[in-house]
C-alpha cells in the first residue's frame, strides 16, 4: 500500500479499479478533529483530490449555499463557477438529494460528459448547506463517480460525528474488591478514562499507566485470543457480554481475567461509555485446565480401548451381545439370542428412543451413529458408556453388517459433572456462582411459577475488608461461609443463594402463603442479628440489603440482579437505609448522577470550577487576620451548583484528587498575585479530603505548589475534618507530620462533630482548632453549647492551638464568643464567601468588618 496517497488506482483493459484508504482518511480526520474546529478545508481537499486522483475530470467544487464562488474547487476554475448556477445543484442544496445532470453545452462545461451531485453534512455546519459537484470526462466513470462521491461524504461525515460526543464518564464503586474500568469509545481507540485501586493491583501499573491507553495493552502480544474476538463481536453489536482473556501485569506475569463488559448509553441509544468488571481468575481458571486434561485424558484411553463389542447384521438385528453387558444391565444369560425388548427395557426412555431414532436413520442412510445412555437405568451411581455404531462395507462399498463399541465414560461424565461445578458454583462457599444463579434464575422465569412480588435480594456485607485485616482472611472467610449456611437456613429449598462478589450475596426469596414481603425482610435481616462466634472471636456482622421485583424484570435473570445490585448500592452510600428497593426512579437518579459527575469532570478542564474567600476576623477589632477558600462550581447552564450536591460526587468518583490540586494551587497563584499586587496579604485556608490522603503524595504536592508559586509555608493552612481520624493509620500520621516539618498550619475543622478523640490532639500538631457551626449557633439557647466552646478554648490553650469560632451570624455571638475566651471568628455576620475580584478589594480597603 501507497504511504502517501489516500486514493490509487490501476487501469485494466476492460475496467478502472478505485483502492480508498478509510484508514488514512480516518487518521486525518481524528488529527484535525482534536482542535477545537474542524479544518473543513482540508476536508474539502482530501474529498477533491481522491475524485480527481480516481477519475479524469474538468473540475471538483465545494459549493455552500448562497455563496457567491464554491468554498473549494480543483480543476477549470471558469468550469467551477458555472456549477453554482445549475439546476440540479440548487435542488441538491435545497433537499439534500443526491443528483446527475447533463452539462449545458457551449459553457465552459462542454468539455464534461457528466455532472454528479453529493451533499455533504458536517459537523460544526448547522445553518449552511454544502454539496460537492464533480464534472468527469468519460461518461462510463458516472456510476462509480456517485459510489465513491457518496462513500467518500458519508464515511468522512461519520468519523467527525463520532469525535463530537462527549469524551469523559464516571462511575467509581471504588471500594469494591474486584477491579472497575471505564472506557469512553467516544474517543479514538477507546481508551480508558477510570481505573479504580483494585485493578492497579491486580494488574501492578499505577493510573498513570493506564488511563488514557486502550486496554488491550494489558494483552500484550495475545491480541487474537478467543475472548478479544467475543469482546470485539459484543462492542460491534453494543451488547454486554462476559469473557475471560489472558493479560499481563507491569512485571510481565500473566493472569486470567475475568471480565464484565457493560455498556452506558445516552437517551438517544449511543454507547457513552463501556463499564469493565475485572476478576482475577487465575487460580479458578487453573483447575478448570486441570479437570478439562482430566477429561482429555480419559477420552483418549477410552479411544484406546474398547469395552463391549456388538455385532448385527445388514437389517440390524442382533448377532452377538456381549455378556459383560447383559450382565451389568441385570439381565438373564440364558435366551440366546437376547431378547431386543428386554434390552430396551433396561435403558432409559430417553436412551431407547435415541437409539430407535438413530437405527432409523442409520438403515436409511447407512450411515454411523451415537449414543450415550447409563446402566442401571434407575441407579442414583449409574455407570455411563458411549455406543458408537458404524456401518461394515465390502470393497464395493455395499453393506455387509453393523458394528457397535460400547466405552465406558463413567470418569468422563463425572470430569464434566466437576467441569460444570466449578463454572456453576463458588468455591469458598458451595453457593452458586453468579453464572450458575443467573442461569437456574433463568430457567424459574421461563417456567412461570414464581410469585411476581418475590425479590431477588443483594446482601452486602459491611467492614469484611475490616475484619479481614484485623481477625485475618481465615476468619474472613469463615464469615462468608456462616453467612451463607444461614441464607440457606433461612430461604430453604425454594429459593436460589450465589455469592456473586467478595462480600456480596445474591438470594432468590420465593414469597409463599404464609410470608409476606414485610416478613421475608425481617427474616433476612435476622441473619445477622446473631452475634458470629468464630474462632475465639465474637463480632457482629452488618449488612446492606437491595431488592427488585420479579415483575420488573420483563423475565431477565440478570437484569434482576443489576436493579438489585443497584438498590443495594443506594443503601450502602445512605446510613439512614437497610433495605432498598428498585425502582425506576432510583435508575434515573442513578443516570444523573452519573450524569453530572460526568459534568463535573468536564468542568474541571473547561475552567467552571471557581474559588470564593470568606474572611476570618479579629472579634475583638474586626480587623480580617485571614481567609479561607471555597470551591463554587458556575455550571454555564445550570448556574451555580450547591458544594454539598458536588463534593461528595466528587469524593465517590475520586475526582477529589485532582479538584483538590487544583483548589491547591489555585490558592497559591491568587496569593501571589496579591503580593505582587501589593496587597497586605493574609493567610489562607483550605480544606483537605479523606480521599486525598488515600491518594497519597499531599506533602509532595503542597511543598511543589508553595514552590512553584514563591509562597511561604506559614501563609498557607490545610484544614482536616475529624473524619480523617476514622481510617487513621501510619500513612496519615507521615503525613501529617511532614506537613507540620515543612512549616505549613494545620487547621482541626468542624471540633466535637465527628470522629472525637483528644488523644488525635496529643498524636498530631495543629495550629488551630475551628469550632463547628453547629454550637455555635445555640449559644444563645442554654448552657450546654456555652461549655463545649470554653472547653474547646481551654483544650486549644493547653496544646498552643488559636480557636475559630464558625458560624457567626449575629453580633450577640461575638460577645458570647469573646466571653468565652474565643478570639476569631467567621460567619455571614462579617461577610458571605465573595468572588476573587471583590476579596481583592477588601484586600485593598483593610476596613474592620461589622
Amino acid at each position: 500500500m501507497e504511504s502517501a496517497g489516500k486514493v490509487k488506482h490501476m487501469t485494466a483493459p476492460s475496467m478502472q479499479i478505485i483502492h480508498v484508504d478509510w484508514n488514512a482518511l480516518r487518521l486525518i480526520s481524528l488529527e484535525r478533529f482534536m482542535a477545537e474546529t474542524p479544518d473543513t478545508n482540508a476536508l474539502f481537499t482530501d474529498l477533491a483530490e481522491a475524485l480527481a486522483m480516481a477519475f479524469s475530470m474538468v473540475c471538483v467544487a465545494v459549493i455552500v449555499k448562497d455563496g457567491n464562488s464554491p468554498g473549494y474547487l480543483t480543476g477549470d476554475s471558469d468550469a467551477a463557477q458555472l456549477l453554482l448556477t445549475l439546476d440540479g445543484v440548487q435542488a441538491t442544496l435545497a433537499d439534500g438529494n443526491p443528483r446527475t445532470e447533463v452539462p449545458p453545452p457551449g459553457t465552459a462545461l462542454a468539455n464534461a460528459a457528466f455532472i454528479a451531485i453529493e451533499p455533504l453534512s458536517l459537523p460544526h455546519q448547522q445553518e449552511q448547506t454544502t454539496v460537492i459537484a464533480f464534472a468527469g470526462k468519460n461518461l462510463i466513470d458516472s456510476e462509480r463517480v456517485v459510489a465513491l462521491m457518496h462513500s467518500l461524504a458519508t464515511e468522512t461525515a461519520n468519523e467527525l460525528m463520532v469525535l463530537r460526543q462527549a469524551p469523559f464518564l464516571a462511575a467509581a464503586f471504588a471500594e469494591i474488591e474486584c477491579g472497575v474500568t471505564i472506557a469512553d469509545p467516544t474517543l479514538a481507540d477507546t481508551p480508558l478514562i477510570y481505573a479504580n485501586a483494585a485493578f492497579e493491583r491486580m494488574t501492578g501499573y499505577p493510573r498513570a499507566e493506564i488511563l488514557g491507553r486502550n486496554c488491550r495493552f494489558l494483552q500484550g502480544d495475545l491480541q487474537d485470543q478467543p475472548g478479544r474476538r467475543i469482546l470485539r463481536n459484543a462492542l460491534t453489536r453494543g451488547t454486554d457480554c462476559t469473557v475471560i482473556v489472558t493479560n499481563f501485569r507491569r512485571n510481565g506475569e500473566s493472569f486470567e481475567n475475568r471480565l464484565k463488559l457493560r455498556t452506558i448509553r445516552t437517551p438517544d441509544g449511543t454507547i457513552s461509555h463501556i463499564i469493565g468488571i475485572q476478576l482475577d481468575v487465575t487460580k479458578e481458571r487453573s483447575a478448570l485446565e486441570s479437570l478439562a486434561r482430566q477429561k482429555r485424558r480419559y477420552e483418549s484411553l477410552i479411544e484406546a480401548q474398547t469395552g463391549f463389542i456388538w455385532l448385527m447384521n445388514a437389517e440390524g438385528e442382533l448377532m452377538e451381545v456381549p455378556e459383560k453387558w447383559l450382565e451389568m444391565a441385570g439381565l438373564s444369560l440364558s435366551r440366546v439370542p437376547a431378547d431386543l425388548a428386554a434390552i430396551r427395557g433396561a435403558l432409559s426412555p430417553e436412551a431407547a428412543e435415541a437409539f430407535c431414532d438413530g437405527w432409523v436413520e442409520a438403515l436409511r442412510n447407512v450411515t454411523p451413529f451415537e449414543v450415550i445412555y447409563h446402566l442401571p437405568a434407575q441407579s442414583r451411581s449409574p455407570r455411563w458408556f458411549l455406543d458408537r455404531v458404524t456401518p461394515v462395507l465390502d470393497e464395493e462399498h455395499k453393506l455387509l453388517e453393523w458394528i457397535a463399541a460400547s466405552q465406558e465414560i463413567t470418569e468422563l461424565k463425572r470430569a464434566e459433572k466437576e467441569i460444570e461445578r466449578a463454572a456453576y458454583e463458588d468455591r469458598l462457599t458451595g453457593l452458586l456462582s453468579p453464572e450458575g444463579f443467573a442461569q437456574r434464575l433463568d430457567e424459574r422465569l421461563k417456567r412461570m411459577d414464581l410469585h411476581p412480588a418475590s425479590p431477588v435480594v443483594v446482601v452486602d456485607i459491611k467492614a469484611l475488608r475490616e475484619i479481614n485485616n484485623t481477625q485475618g482472611y481465615d476468619v474472613g472467610d469463615e464469615v462468608l461461609r456462616e453467612v451463607a449456611r444461614r441464607l440457606t437456613a433461612e430461604v430453604g429449598e425454594s429459593g436460589l443463594i450465589a455469592r456473586t462478589g467478595g462480600d456480596e450475596f445474591t438470594v432468590l426469596a420465593p414469597l409463599e402463603n404464609q410470608r409476606t414481603p414485610r416478613q421475608l425482610s425481617k427474616c433476612m435481616a435476622a441473619v445477622f442479628d446473631v452475634p458470629f462466634e468464630i474462632r475465639g472471636f465474637s463480632f457482629h456482622v452488618e449488612a446492606s440489603f437491595g431488592y427488585a421485583r420479579i415483575r420488573s424484570s420483563a423475565g431477565d435473570a440478570r437484569k434482576l440482579m443489576t436493579d438489585a445490585a443497584l438498590a443495594m448500592h443506594r443503601s450502602q452510600h445512605n446510613p439512614a437505609l437497610t433495605w432498598t428497593q428498585y425502582t425506576k426512579a432510583l435508575d434515573h437518579q442513578t443516570r444523573e448522577t452519573v450524569n453530572l459527575t460526568t459534568k463535573l469532570r468536564h468542568a474541571l478542564q473547561a475552567d467552571q470550577l471557581e474559588l470564593y474567600y470568606q474572611p476570618q476576623v479579629d472579634l475583638a477589632s474586626g480587623r480580617i487576620v485571614s481567609a479561607e477558600a471555597l470551591l463554587r462550581w458556575n455550571h454555564p447552564q445550570a448556574g451555580f451548583i450547591p458544594p454539598g450536591k458536588f463534593i461528595p460526587l466528587a469524593e465517590q468518583s475520586q475526582l477529589i484528587g485532582p479538584i483538590g490540586d487544583w483548589v491547591l494551587r489555585r490558592a497559591c497563584r491568587d496569593l501571589r498575585a496579591w503580593r505582587d499586587a501589593g496587597l497586605l496579604v493574609t493567610p489562607v485556608s483550605i480544606n483537605l479530603s479523606l480521599i486525598q490522603f488515600q491518594l497519597g503524595s499531599v506533602p509532595d504536592k503542597v511543598r511543589q505548589a508553595l514552590t512553584d508559586y514563591n509562597i511561604a509555608p506559614e501563609e498557607l493552612t490545610l484544614e482536616i475534618t475529624e473524619s480523617v481520624f476514622e481510617h487513621q493509620g501510619q500513612a496519615l500520621k507521615q503525613d501529617l507530620e511532614a506537613l507540620t516539618a515543612m512549616g505549613v498550619r494545620l487547621s482541626l475543622d468542624d471540633f466535637g462533630t465527628g470522629y472525637s478523640s483528644l488523644a488525635h490532639l496529643n498524636d498530631y500538631f495543629f495550629d488551630e482548632i475551628k469550632i463547628d457551626k453547629s454550637f455555635v449557633s445555640q449559644l444563645d439557647k442554654g448552657p450546654y453549647a456555652q461549655s463545649i466552646v470554653k472547653a474547646v478554648v481551654v483544650i486549644a490553650a493547653a496544646i498552643g492551638a488559636d480557636v475559630v469560632a464558625e458560624g457567626i451570624e449575629w453580633s450577640s455571638h461575638i460577645t458570647t464568643v469573646l466571653h468565652l475566651g474565643c478570639t476569631k471568628g467567621q460567619g455571614y455576620h462579617f461577610s458571605r464567601p465573595v468572588p476573587e475580584p471583590r476579596w481583592r478589594q477588601l484586600l485593598f480597603d483593610q476596613k474592620a468588618l461589622p
